[in-house]
């Protein structure tokens, strides 16, 4: 892959901030819970989890409502990888959370070095809404963790790239990142688009 950075775009959760793993530290500190980050092997974690589903959702709501307030912490290397980015393109991060602004107060945060004015955040509240807005900005690639999101991608045209998590490393057809690192590699830095022969 030699991807243009104006035709590449990243899902939030999962990808760029690495929110399930404070989920689980909020578990722990408030409710006393002991889950292991590998075994949430399904991505509604209640389904591979023993928890409260009481408790899941206060901490979701936290999660949801004060994510700028609260210790997220970016994904080794993305906040390198995305402000080098920004030098060729507008960065493009669509969630399905329900409100962006949370998200754009993360970054101002968490990853300064990315100029408000070169990120845009769609919040669709869906994953199945994800593709109308990819297809509205003419995205042909998205990184995202959620398998069934990138199998609809797939469907539409859109390029899936699954960025490994516990809860997808089942058999998949699809390109798969690990790091940052990976992704920085599929990235064409001369943001020209190599044509294959």
């Amino acid at each position: 892959m030699n991807i243009t950075p104006s035709e590449i775009a990243f899902d939030f959760d999962g990808v760029v901030a690495d929110t399930f793993r404070f989920f689980i530290q909020l578990a722990r500190e408030s409710y006393n819970y002991n889950i292991n980050y590998d075994d949430i092997t399904d991505y509604l974690f209640l389904n591979s989890v023993n928890m409260d589903k009481r408790h899941a959702l206060e901490i979701l709501d936290i999660l949801t409502n004060d994510l700028h307030e609260i210790d997220v912490m970016p994904n080794e290397g993305a906040g390198e990888v995305l402000a080098g980015m920004t030098s060729f393109s507008p960065l493009l991060v669509v969630t399905a959370r329900p409100f962006a602004e949370p998200v754009e107060l993360w970054f101002a945060k968490h990853i300064p070095q990315v100029p408000p004015g070169c990120l845009r955040v769609e919040a669709t509240g869906a994953n199945t809404a994800k593709l109308e807005v990819l297809q509205g900005h003419n995205i042909k690639y998205f990184i995202d963790d959620r398998l069934d999101t990138c199998q609809m991608l797939h469907e539409a045209g859109i390029t899936p790239i699954v960025f490994t998590q516990p809860w997808n490393r089942g058999p998949h057809p699809f390109h798969a990142v690990s790091t940052w690192k990976d992704i920085e590699a599929i990235i064409d830095w001369n943001g020209i688009r190599t044509e294959q022969p």
